[in-house]
């Protein structure tokens, strides 16, 4: 089976391009620990932990790796990181993601918003 070495996409025998990424697909894929640099940028500010985890699985579904930055200091209850900001935490994608997962968002908080009012 082919597969995409950017979004680690399983494609079907025959296809040679990742319809997501535009290129072109590798019979295996290269081992996960290989250190790739990413520049996460902020996608949301997250008001907790819980609607944090909510959306990271999302957003991963869809396969967009996600990082959910906590402002609280691990094994101190209570205490933030950030005396500025009164968020649970930051829910951040890679750049080159974050337009894709903000419309991803945007639409799963408006199909909850639809079900409200049913």
């Amino acid at each position: 089976m082919p597969f995409c070495p950017k979004c680690r996409a399983e494609y079907v025998e025959g296809t040679v391009l990742c319809s997501d990424c535009q290129i072109e697909l590798v019979d295996e894929l290269p081992p996960e620990d290989d250190v790739e640099m990413v520049n996460w940028q902020v996608l949301q500010e997250i008001s907790d932990e819980v609607v944090g985890y909510v959306l990271k699985g999302v957003l991963e579904e869809v396969g967009i790796k996600v990082y959910l930055r906590p402002l609280r200091i691990p094994g101190y209850e209570g205490i933030r990181g950030s005396w500025v900001k009164s968020n649970w935490g930051d829910l951040m994608v890679p750049e080159e993601y974050l337009d894709e997962a903000r419309e991803i968002i945007d639409e799963y908080m408006s199909s909850l918003k639809d079900e409200e009012i049913d």
